[in-house]
């Protein structure tokens, strides 16, 4: 037998015992007991998802008008949501699992690959944060602004290192509370900002939020993992309005007083989780 044949012939095999995988997976993959496990991976971090999932015609589950909730209440609502084994990959050895969302007229698509140097890839467009019950439910505010991310993370000796890209266009907000304190209601902001991943370590750097009168800086370390819900946020908001801006919120910016770091910047400590962000 030549060499080609011989190829084509472990190809062959390879991809039959890969549909046969594929196709046992699907026939007999137990939909209540997948619905059972994330239920209880999810109620560990006090959250919820329903309804639950059912098959796709390929190998995976899907979600219908799925929303994701906390004690207090929603926190993201999509149109659809799909996780599939991604089919290509595997002709190389390489398990993706895929992940595609939509929410109006926005999308998410995610690639995480379960080994390899690929780890993520994310690409995400056109989502309404007015579409988002999170600013509500947690920051008790009104959001809008259409958000924009795109990134990639690689896995080297089993840490994952990368930039996730953020923009959001004409950003606005209004009655944002973080515990006792409130924030400056702004519009028509300009925000880009990037996540950086060193070594399975997160860290928000430098999302700016500028617009007319105002200036705005985030950043510090983010939470990740199954428990990013539950652990502790370490972020500081840097806050430089103009003196007309400030008159304008003389409130908000007399109870912010004591986070003067110098004359018109405001550097703000957010603390306590995701779900319950504080300023301390």
């Amino acid at each position: 037998m030549i060499p080609r044949q011989r190829l084509l012939r472990v190809g062959g095999l390879l991809a039959a015992g890969i549909a046969l995988f594929l196709a046992c997976t699907y026939l007999f993959l137990p939909t209540q007991q997948v619905n059972e496990l994330i239920g209880r991976l999810l109620a560990d971090q006090g959250l919820t998802l329903t309804p639950g999932a059912h098959k796709t015609p390929l190998p995976g589950l899907a979600w219908r008008q799925p929303v994701l909730s906390s004690d207090q209440g929603a926190l993201a609502r999509l149109d659809r949501l799909t996780v599939r084994l991604r089919l290509l990959p595997l002709v190389t050895r390489h398990a993706v699992v895929g992940v595609t969302a939509a929410l109006g007229a926005g999308h998410l698509d995610l690639g995480y690959g379960i080994n390899g140097s690929d780890a993520l890839e994310l690409a995400a467009d056109g989502i309404q944060l007015s579409d988002i019950p999170f600013f509500k439910t947690v920051l008790g505010a009104t959001a809008g602004g259409s958000l924009w991310s795109e990134g990639r993370l690689t896995r080297k000796s089993g840490r994952v290192s990368g930039d996730l890209k953020l923009e959001v266009k004409q950003l606005a907000f209004t009655g944002v509370k973080l515990g006792v304190f409130p924030l400056p209601d702004a519009a028509n902001l300009r925000c880009q900002g990037m996540v950086r991943v060193t070594n399975g370590q997160a860290r928000l750097e430098s999302f700016t939020l500028q617009g007319d009168g105002l200036y705005m800086r985030l950043s510090g370390e983010l939470p990740g993992g199954a428990n990013a819900a539950t652990l502790p946020l370490n972020l500081t908001l840097e806050i430089m309005p103009k003196p007309e801006f400030m008159d304008k919120q003389k409130l908000v910016f007399l109870l912010l007083a004591k986070f003067t770091a110098s004359p018109g910047v405001y550097r703000v400590p957010i603390r306590g989780t995701l779900l319950k962000p504080v300023i301390m």
